[in-house]
């Protein structure tokens, strides 16, 4: 793991951006193609804005989501609506979108659906709520052992978390892990705590803790005072 420490939201945004656009590069010239996961919420908007100027052959990246909420399109909570909004503009906007949720009619339905279209992303940006979550592995939801299970096949799960609103759409563990890189992006002092608890061991109330304890996929953490 390596950390990155920046005094302003704005330096870790552009630092990010120029972090993601090189693997991105680097699996373009390896691959031909390139899959980037993103997170949603409001903190990843300034590193959008970095990101789509980069100078990328956008064509050949796919955009695809962390997790989703079952919710429609044109929600407020619709992590496709960010995308769209604030990624999927100026040179980013030939990218194509790989969306999770569909109509967000039914859930078991869309789940296969994803499944189904699923892209193993290069390369994955989290986020981390101040409970330890990561994507949408909640900790004490129901589903959570199965996110967490290193043998689970699929790459997407539903999980129902107990502490916030809409069942949700997420990457798992193992999909996770599968991706060439990760990068967590924190900002602020209750997240660094949250982080520094997470560090001292493989805890499932701390969910994020299986990612930054592991030694399977390369993680680096961006933090924000």
């Amino acid at each position: 793991m390596q950390w990155f420490e920046f005094p302003a939201a704005a330096d870790c945004a552009a630092a990010l951006a120029a972090t993601v656009a090189q693997r991105l590069e680097h699996a373009l010239a390896r691959d031909g193609r390139a899959v980037l996961a993103v997170s949603g919420g409001k903190s990843p908007v300034p590193f959008f804005h970095a990101l789509r100027s980069q100078p990328l052959d956008w064509s050949r990246v796919v955009i695809t989501l962390v997790d989703e909420r079952f919710v429609p399109a044109d929600h407020p909570d619709s992590n496709a609506a960010l995308v769209r909004e604030h990624l999927l503009q100026d040179a980013a906007a030939a990218a194509r979108f790989l969306p999770l949720v569909g109509d967000a009619r039914d859930a078991t339905a869309e789940l296969a659906a994803a499944n189904a279209a699923y892209q193993q992303p290069t390369v994955a940006v989290l986020g981390m709520g101040e409970d330890g979550h990561t994507a949408s592995l909640f900790p004490a939801a129901a589903a959570l052992a199965d996110g967490l299970d290193p043998s689970r096949s699929l790459p997407l799960l539903t999980v129902q978390p107990l502490t916030a609103p809409h069942l949700r759409v997420s990457m798992s563990k193992a999909a996770l892990l599968a991706c060439d890189s990760l990068i967590l992006a924190i900002q602020g002092a209750g997240k660094r705590q949250v982080f520094d608890q997470a560090m001292q061991g493989v805890n499932d109330s701390l969910p994020i803790s299986h990612f930054l304890l592991q030694t399977e996929c390369p993680i680096d953490v961006y933090w924000t005072a």
